[in-house]
């Protein structure tokens, strides 16, 4: 996995600032995968929701490991919509990169 990257919550092009509550750090595989995105589609309800925000919101709400420890899966609309944008569950990059955490004994985190 490579360095982690200022993530811009609210992007500059969508009248988002470099203040610190309008950032966070991100792993350049979801970075990418984000890129201007504020919004995604909830696959299960077909509405269109905001994506999750690590400032406002608590991960565990929204989002849960699966049993494997290798994808995310999401609990709540934001989540859902979350994961499918942001490819948190089927980047093979990402889910490679999980599967030597797990070897390793780091991951899944314990709550």
């Amino acid at each position: 996995m490579a360095r982690l990257e200022i993530e811009h919550i609210i992007p500059i092009s969508q009248g988002g600032s470099n203040d610190e509550s309008n950032l966070w750090l991100a792993c350049p595989i979801c970075n990418r995968h984000k890129s201007d995105k504020t919004t995604a589609v909830d696959p299960e309800t077909g509405e269109r929701v905001t994506l999750f925000n690590p400032r406002t919101q608590i991960w565990g709400d929204h989002f849960q490991w699966s049993a494997d420890g290798l994808r995310i899966v999401g609990r709540s609309p934001t989540g859902r919509a979350t994961v499918l944008a942001l490819h948190l569950s089927d980047d093979p990059d990402a889910i490679e990169v999980r599967s030597y955490w797990v070897q390793a004994g780091w991951h899944p985190p314990e709550d």
